[in-house]
């Protein structure tokens, strides 16, 4: 039976990248691969009814009632519907997280600035965006003496303490059972890098970054950790990473979506 994929996408698959490879993987293997576009086209959610697996990535908040659609209608979806809504708000999947009872730094929600700075004082936090990428320019490390005066990018924030750990990160890839990781500079004190260096993630680590994804309800992410002297600790979530610096990602992301849709 051929295998029916749709890929909704934000922007139309660069050559080489981990998406374009994914549906050369599975097209080689016979399976019927359409690219969509929902910024760029309105896509009806009956149109996909007939599909095995509708795989999204790169969509902005506007396509989220398309999903949903899609969710109602009982098509399989990666990300899945809900997780994508938690991926997406940083003080909820950290609260999942937590109530859980998975290591997670304590994090505090402030709207002003001022609030941020106050908190700050005799301590070094880190402070995000409620949304986003965990890195670059919307994440920030530092005291009440060094952080900017005015806010760096708009509120409202996620404050966290800042946890020892060693000065590397460790970024843990999930496709379904499988784990790779990636040793990466720590984003709080170097420029961000798409590099790093792979490594076998130890089972500690492995199995926490899959309880992540039973936690939100998720099956394809990224899980950014933090090795303490108490144990691996997770800083930061993403639905369907580009698998950076993982030599296998495209066969293993493709075997992934179609062993999701029922296929082997």
């Amino acid at each position: 039976m051929t295998l029916r994929l749709s890929l909704l996408l934000g922007k139309p698959p660069k050559p080489g990248t981990l998406l374009a490879e994914v549906a050369d993987y599975l097209t080689a293997g016979g399976a019927d691969v359409t690219v969509r576009l929902p910024h760029q086209q309105t896509i009806d959610p009956e149109s996909l009814r007939d599909q095995d697996l509708v795989v999204h990535r790169g969509l902005s908040e506007a396509s989220a009632p398309l999903l949903t659609a899609l969710a109602e209608r009982g098509i399989p979806l990666c990300t899945p519907a809900g997780a994508d809504r938690l991926l997406r708000d940083r003080r909820q999947w950290h609260a999942h997280l937590v109530a859980a009872g998975l290591p997670l730094p304590p994090a505090a929600e402030h709207t002003e600035w001022d609030a941020v700075l106050a908190a700050a004082q005799g301590e070094e936090i880190v402070v995000k965006t409620l949304s986003g990428p965990g890195r670059g320019a919307q994440v920030l490390a530092g005291t009440a003496d060094t952080l900017p005066q005015e806010p760096p990018f708009p509120g409202p924030f996620l404050v966290e303490p800042r946890v020892p750990a060693e000065d590397t990160d460790l970024k843990l890839y999930v496709a379904g059972d499988q784990v790779r990781g990636l040793l990466k500079p720590s984003t709080l004190t170097h420029a961000h890098v798409t590099s790093g260096e792979p490594v076998t993630p130890q089972t500690e680590a492995a199995d926490l970054a899959r309880e992540v994804g039973r936690v939100l309800g998720t099956h394809l992410y990224g899980v950014d950790l933090l090795r303490t002297p108490d144990g691996p600790v997770v800083v930061d979530v993403n639905a369907f990473p580009g698998f950076r610096g993982i030599a296998d990602a495209p066969a293993l992301v493709a075997a992934h979506l179609r062993e999701h849709a029922g296929q082997r």
